[in-house]
């Protein structure tokens, strides 16, 4: 296939710099577009407050200039080119506009949106997900395992040759407790039908006797000396208990449709710990302690840190710094990046200006926290873990796909849906799981999230099943479609609600590119919404099964096939995936 031409607003850009240029009233490194307000009638802008400045006119007068002085050719992209107030706006020619953006949905199809030009193949690592062994994911990891996805998912589509690392919690005191639980006292998880809940109850417990009996902690202490010296028994014991660990992530995994480039947990960092530590000490950055600890005293900047505790053993700090300087050396990433709930936001400063001050400063600039707010009840309290209000992702998986079923049933009864028997359990998961993920992604990482069921399974309002159902409502309108149409003849697209639909469309590849550069998934989710209102107004305002002509009802056939592209594009984005009826 021919490579397609620039996307609609790209060409749109470029014409409209090539235009301005050409008049030789500003220099073309001073043309910088912007998008008009709102309720301006146009589509690009040129600010010439700066370039009046320069030519010492006031902006109105250089605005109605250099208006003048633009001249369209007979295939230009743009009808118009007007001053307003201190800005030269731009307008498109309908017919022209309608028939581009619809070459371009059709010829690109699943890939419309992406620009493989941004990354240029540049190496980007997202961890995310990052579950502890031995326990559950639960809501909070799955916050950070779906933005971090989409992030993942945004920045491929952008080119970049995207590794995703789930970076287990595979090393540290609890598996002290867990082992000394599993010695002692003749445990074995593995022979119960559901071994991690089995793990998590052996910790919990154990470490509540711990409470009354100091004796323990130190069992458990030593236990753990012995996995780090790799005492047989331990290391065989904990490997199992990671194997037993991965296969619960997995089916957890599979229903979001993850799959991680890579998959290391803070053990395989281990090895390396001593002399990532010595060579913090050589270069002057930490230092070691008469008494045993290494320390780093980052003055007035930070809290100062441990990298070694008086016992010897290691902390998160050191592990991570030692996950930092290997990524560097492995991969010479363009951006490291860590989607990691916000209580970690000192954590990584400090782990960040350690590498920087050990000379390490590319990795250290190139490195990224995206903090993650709390998921809440939805009357804003928190989870609470010791009131047993811990939900984990299968449930709430789980129950959103029950709950998804619910509504599609009253839909059935109502007699507003098309789908079969057969197809409840499959659409009821796609919805289900699909809301769960939009509630996430919908606003910035780091605000906090109430979970509210109603909400996040509401057909209206700014939900995933309100976007989801407007897929399908589009493929249902499709297939009503009759056979033998003419030809769609897109230029004769110009009423308002049809243009706004297709300038929307038009602006996915530039939502996905800002989605990128912000790191804020949220911004396709917003598009997408935004879509799904654009063609629900187009819909109610323009006939299409019902249009006065059969021309115009190819032509606006047209639309529906190209919003539900637009969609199902802008939804897989964010790891949703779409029915085709619902």
């Amino acid at each position: 296939m021919d490579t397609p031409l620039p996307y609609v607003f790209d060409r749109l850009r470029t014409e409209a710099t090539a235009l301005i240029a050409a008049t030789g009233l500003v220099a073309p490194g001073s043309i910088n577009l912007a998008e008009p307000k709102a309720n301006v009638p146009a589509d690009l802008a040129f600010p010439v407050f700066a370039s009046a400045k320069d030519a010492g006119t006031n902006p109105n007068d250089f605005a109605k200039r250099l208006a003048d002085a633009v001249t369209l050719s007979p295939d230009s992209l743009f009808a118009r080119v007007e001053p307003a107030g201190g800005f030269v706006n731009f307008s498109v020619r309908p017919d022209v506009f309608a028939s581009a953006v619809l070459a371009d949905i059709e010829v690109r199809g699943n890939a419309y949106g992406e620009d493989k030009t941004v990354g240029k193949g540049n190496t980007v690592i997202v961890e995310y997900s990052s579950p502890n062994i031995a326990k559950k994911l639960h809501v909070g990891s799955l916050r950070t395992t779906v933005i971090g996805h989409s992030l993942y998912l945004i920045l491929k589509s952008l080119g970049y040759n995207v590794i995703g690392d789930n970076h287990l919690g595979d090393w540290g005191t609890q598996f002290g407790y867990i082992l000394a639980a599993i010695h002692d006292k003749g445990f074995t998880p593995w022979d119960d039908p559901n071994p991690v809940p089995a793990l998590m109850k052996i910790y919990a417990d154990y470490n509540n006797e711990a409470e009354s009996n100091p004796s323990i902690k130190d069992n458990a202490r030593a236990w753990f000396k012995k996995l780090e010296d790799g005492d047989p028994w331990a290391r065989e014991t904990w490997q199992r208990i990671i194997t037993l660990s991965l296969a619960e992530f997995d089916k957890t995994y599979s229903r979001l449709d993850i799959r991680f480039d890579t998959q290391v947990g803070e053990s395989f960092f281990e090895p390396v710990l001593d002399q990532v530590i010595q060579e913090a000490i050589d270069k002057g950055v930490a230092t070691a302690e008469p008494n045993g600890p290494v320390a780093v005293d980052f003055g007035e900047k930070l809290p100062s840190c441990l990298l070694r505790k008086t016992d010897g053993g290691t902390l998160y700090q050191t592990r991570d710094l030692a996950t930092v300087l290997y990524r560097w050396r492995e991969y010479h990433p363009t951006r490291n990046i860590y989607v990691v709930g916000a209580e970690q936001r000192l954590h990584f400063q400090q782990v960040f200006e350690i590498a920087r001050r050990m000379g390490y400063v590319e990795i250290a600039d190139r490195s990224v926290h995206i903090p993650n707010g709390m998921v809440t009840k939805a009357d804003g309290d928190r989870f609470r873990a010791r009131k047993g209000e811990v939900i984990f992702a299968d449930e709430i998986l789980d129950e959103a796909a029950v709950r998804a079923e619910a509504v599609m049933r009253q839909q059935i009864a109502d007699g507003k849906s098309e789908v079969s028997e057969s197809e409840i359990d499959a659409i009821s998961e796609l919805l289900g799981v699909g809301a769960v993920i939009y509630s996430d992604l919908h606003q910035g990482p780091d605000r906090n999230i109430q979970f509210d069921w109603d909400k996040m399974l509401a057909l209206n309002g700014n939900t995933a099943t309100y976007n989801q159902y407007m897929h399908a409502r589009c493929k249902s309108i499709l297939r009503k479609a009759p056979v033998g149409l003419p030809t769609a003849d897109p230029r004769i697209l110009t009423a308002p609600e049809e243009q706004a639909v297709l300038k929307h469309l038009a602006r996915l590849p530039q939502a996905v590119r800002d989605a990128g550069e912000k790191f804020l998934p949220a911004t396709v989710a917003e598009w997408t919404y935004t879509l799904a209102k654009e063609f629900s107004r187009f819909y109610d305002k323009c006939p299409v099964l019902k249009a006065e002509t059969d021309e115009l009802k190819a032509a606006r056939l047209a639309i529906v096939a190209a919003s539900a592209q637009g969609l199902k594009n802008g939804l897989a984005l964010l790891g949703i995936g779409v029915p085709d009826r619902m």
